[in-house]
């Protein structure tokens, strides 16, 4: 089973029994270094353009929070 929600800047996946919280890599509005544009560009000496990320975006944060835990076995069973 493979879910995903996706409100705002944070996406809600259900997969593997844990719920997997991500905050995507959107431009923060509040931002007072790009006021929201994701950065800052310019264009280089060979006249090629250069972007540079800020540091709202640069942050990829992901938490796994696990549902139950993974079946243990208390017995020692062979394999065979």
């Amino acid at each position: 089973m493979y879910l995903t929600c996706t409100f705002g800047r944070w996406q809600f996946e259900l997969h593997q029994r844990a719920i997997h919280l991500t905050r995507t890599p959107k431009p923060d509005p509040a931002c007072d270094a790009c006021y929201g544009h994701g950065g800052h560009g310019w264009l280089t000496a060979s006249g090629d353009p250069d972007w540079e990320d800020c540091h709202c975006i640069d942050q990829l944060r992901t938490w796994r929070l696990p549902l139950w835990p993974r079946r243990t076995t208390t017995s020692e069973e062979y394999p065979f």
